[in-house]
């Protein structure tokens, strides 16, 4: 790394790295910046050492070294870039310098609410009444009847107009990678209590979880053997056209992300935002 920014590159302007990762990059770009007299640029997304210690513990030697060093070589930039204002307000107590910005991500703009008339597209075309019929039980009577003019959702009118099916689920999504911070456990009690205490007028749920990750069999096994009634849970792996329409077509999202700093936005809360959908998440400051 040293080697190609500092000796082989022409000579920048400016100097733009993401952090983390920390190390070497910090170190790197910080001796590049001196001897190329170039203007550093830190884009702030979360803190390196948070990430090493969800492993190790946040007082183990390594992590301890690992802030300092963090702290040191991310001090002084041109620029201090930062997705939350909990992380500019944490900057500003390392006493970083240079110039402070928060800049909140934004979701990319196919991430929007579906029309009524697209909803209906997608859903004839997605057939999530399939997933939902493959993977749960007593799934034709959860999902009551659907025609050919129908969908999980909606239906069209004889005059061409799509309305939602007046005893439809309704449509919550939750992404994740399935890992060590993102406790479903939170999710599937939520569902218990649901069941528990859901009067018979109020609406079914269905869950839909997408993504991949290491916890995905454990929790497929905890959701199989849950007694379901007025709600299903279903996991999917999408295509990446289908999954800002699955949003789109939402009723609710949900974030169950816990950064290693408390400090970083989730970007799927940002992808939510963008469709439109009030989002249930686990507290960080905006």
């Amino acid at each position: 790394m040293l080697w190609f920014s500092g000796c082989i590159t022409q000579y920048p302007d400016f100097i733009f790295v993401q952090n983390p990762p920390s190390i070497p990059t910090l170190a790197v770009a910080r001796i590049v910046q001196f001897f190329r007299q170039s203007w550093l640029i830190i884009d702030w997304h979360n803190f390196g050492y948070s990430i090493l210690g969800v492993k190790l513990g946040m007082q183990h030697p390594v992590v301890k070294f690992a802030k300092s060093y963090e702290r040191f070589f991310g001090k002084k930039a041109y620029a201090h870039l930062t997705v939350t204002d909990r992380m500019n307000k944490e900057l500003s107590e390392w006493k970083v310098q240079g110039k402070l910005i928060t800049f909140k991500d934004r979701p990319q703009s196919h991430f929007s609410r579906l029309t009524m008339d697209k909803m209906h597209q997608f859903l004839t075309q997605f057939r999530l009444e399939e997933i939902v019929k493959r993977e749960t039980f007593d799934a034709a009577n959860f999902l009551g009847k659907i025609d050919p003019n129908s969908t999980i959702l909606t239906e069209k009118l004889p005059n061409g107009e799509v309305i939602f099916r007046a005893d439809r689920p309704r449509l919550i999504v939750s992404s994740t990678s399935w890992t060590e911070d993102e406790d479903f456990s939170i999710l599937l009690k939520a569902v218990e209590n649901y069941e528990r205490d859901a009067k018979e007028s109020d609406p079914k749920l269905l869950f839909v979880i997408t993504g991949q990750g290491p916890l995905k069999s454990m929790y497929e096994e905890k959701i199989s053997m849950m007694k379901l009634n007025k709600t299903r849970i279903v996991t999917a792996w999408l295509e990446m056209t289908d999954y800002p329409q699955l949003l789109g077509s939402a009723d609710l999202g949900i974030s169950l992300h816990t950064s290693s700093s408390g400090m970083d936005l989730p970007m799927k809360v940002v992808d939510m935002f963008g469709c439109g959908l009030p989002v249930c998440a686990v507290a960080f400051e905006w």
